[in-house]
């Protein structure tokens, strides 16, 4: 099944908003692990791991607006290590706030002892609590959730945290869910010593916790995250959708990228049906601009709402936060690959269309390729009579980038190339005049032709050439667009670009 509420992601100019400061007593060589608070003026608090020069990392704060998301102003250390010997002696990281009741704050955190090797250093997650806005107290629990160290279970060798929510379970009583990365195995291997588990703990306090085991393995069929999955942040919709967003490693990139996931139970998860249908960040490799601090992994999300609706993303760059936090802004429209055509899909769950070429199929069957870390989708292909054709889907804050370029590699003249693409609903629920092909919607024109294009183009498209275009409403409810381009020489190359959007 399609994912419904699936989106890609923008990330922004400024990044990492969030980066280690030289000389600081707290986050001079890192700074990973957000955890996003939207306040009531509609700042944000990001609880974050900050490491000093000696390697100790510690829970910090820093605050910022919307209006200026890479304006950080810091506020240095919430949280700080145990002492010698104790459970967190070493590090306090992947803090995760909850609010409770009367002014009660609890801040979850996963505990580095610094005995073992890897994994094995993170033996439990623990807690601290804040009254009416003041201090973090660790309370004398002991780990809230521990390693088990029984060979065969989920969380033998390590544990760590991920995110906390309160639901109503099926018999209508109010319950408490941790989900947290358990580190079953260790080993030379790398499926083995990095394997990472999504495992779910249910509790009536949130303070004390029964393990449910594994909800989510690694996928062996996805490069990915056919190693592990882990880090899992979940949250739950009003109609009962669960989504989690998590960090997975696999063979593709070698490291984390940031992936996503459905559940209507938050037991049984759906990660889509094509190749890259869950992929939403991935790193950025070498021909990126300013690449070098998410060259190699992106993982550890943090997801809010906008005051619009739409979400922030936060997320951590290469070695584990030596490169800095970064933030991404989610999209309205998400491109999939699907069979016979791309999926799209609104991002608040509005409706779903399938985009296909039927022109260009009946010649050349489109089938797409990506994702790219960014989410973008591509095809290329070379038609018999020479006209070489490559269709791109990309991103953007508005909508969805239709662009197709068209480069004339036979060595005559070509006096017209005609190419189609249909937009047509996937359910019948789905309101086709919900979508706009640049500017022009099903409930605002019945049909728009060749002779009235011009009015098409000031909807927000430009053609480079600007030639005729046509704009149909076909009988399913599905709008059709024809881009046409003339008088091509030999050799010549042309782009036209489409904007797909939602009102």
């Amino acid at each position: 099944m399609k994912l419904k509420y699936n989106t890609a992601w923008l990330r922004d100019a400024n990044n990492p908003v969030l980066p280690p400061l030289p000389g600081s007593a707290y986050d001079s060589t890192c700074c990973m692990n957000p955890w996003a608070v939207v306040r009531e003026d509609g700042r944000y608090d990001l609880y974050y791991a900050g490491a000093d020069n000696e390697g100790r990392r510690r829970i910090c704060l820093a605050e910022a607006g919307e209006d200026n998301i890479a304006a950080w102003e810091r506020h240095g250390v919430q949280l700080s290590n145990g002492t010698p010997g104790s459970i967190d002696a070493n590090w306090c990281v992947l803090p995760h706030i909850v609010d409770m009741v009367d002014s009660l704050r609890r801040l979850y955190y996963t505990a580095n002892s610094g005995v073992g090797k890897g994994l094995s250093a993170f033996p439990g997650i623990c807690v601290a609590e804040s009254r009416d806005g003041g201090p973090w107290v660790k309370l004398d629990t002991g780990p809230l959730l521990a390693r088990t160290k029984v060979e065969g279970d989920p969380d033998c060798q390590g544990i760590a945290g991920g995110s906390v929510l309160r639901v109503t379970d099926v018999d209508g009583r109010l319950q408490w869910r941790f989900y947290y990365t358990g580190c079953p195995t260790l080993g030379d291997d790398v499926f083995l010593d990095q394997q990472k588990r999504i495992c779910l703990a249910v509790s009536d306090d949130g303070l004390h916790w029964i393990k449910r085991g594994a909800v989510m393995l690694r996928n062996p069929q996805h490069d990915y995250e056919n190693i592990a999955v882990a880090g899992p942040v979940v949250r739950r919709l009003l109609d009962g959708t669960y989504q989690m967003w998590y960090s997975a490693i696999g063979t593709r990139w070698g490291y984390y990228s940031i992936c996503y996931a459905e559940s209507a139970d938050g037991l049984t998860w759906n990660r889509g049906t094509h190749y890259g249908d869950n992929l939403q960040l991935g790193p950025r490799g070498s021909g990126w601009a300013a690449n070098d601090w998410e060259n190699k992994m992106v993982e550890y999300p943090s997801v809010v709402t906008r005051e619009d609706g739409s979400y922030r993303l936060f997320y951590t760059g290469n070695g584990y936060g030596e490169g800095g936090i970064g933030t991404a802004v989610s999209t309205p429209l998400r491109a999939t690959i699907d069979d016979n055509g791309a999926h799209l899909a609104a991002s608040d769950g509005r409706g779903e269309w399938k985009l296909t070429f039927p022109s260009l199929d009946r010649q050349s069957a489109v089938r797409w390729l990506g994702p790219d870390p960014d989410g973008s989708l591509w095809f290329e292909t070379t038609l018999p009579d020479g006209i070489a054709i490559r269709l791109r889907l990309v991103h953007q804050e508005d909508g969805l980038v239709v662009r197709v370029t068209v480069m004339n590699a036979a060595d005559r003249v070509a006096r017209e190339a005609a190419l189609t693409a249909m937009l047509t609903p996937v359910r019948e629920t789905t309101l086709p005049s919900d979508v706009i092909v640049n500017g022009r919607s099903a409930r605002e024109s019945e049909s728009a032709n060749a002779g009235d294009s011009q009015s098409v183009r000031e909807g927000g498209c430009r053609w480079s050439p600007a030639p005729g275009d046509d704009v149909t409403i076909q009988e399913d409810g599905g709008l059709m667009h024809t881009f046409v381009f003339t008088g091509l020489d030999s050799g010549a190359t042309v782009t036209a670009v489409a904007l797909i959007c939602i009102k």
